[in-house]
């Protein structure tokens, strides 16, 4: 599965800010790599799925390959 640049909005503590994720496709489906973590010779991956047909944007030239136009919630850590 190939894997791509993302970046994005999202909100951490109330104010907005750019984040840089890897981004996967899974069919027609988008995925954001939110986190991972290897577990031998596996990759357990968070993702969060996004709209891909609205709201993803490819970008060529940015130092990223696509720019999701919506605004992310990233979970964190200490809410787990």
């Amino acid at each position: 599965m190939k894997i791509y640049k993302m970046r994005s909005l999202a909100v951490e503590n109330g104010k907005n800010s750019l984040v840089d994720l890897r981004l996967e496709f899974d069919g027609t489906r988008a995925y954001a790599i939110w986190d991972s973590v290897a577990v031998g010779k596996y990759e357990l991956r968070a993702r969060l799925e996004l709209n891909p047909k609205l709201l993803l944007r490819r970008e060529d030239n940015s130092g990223y390959d696509f720019f999701y136009q919506g605004e992310l919630i990233l979970p964190r850590p200490q809410d787990n």
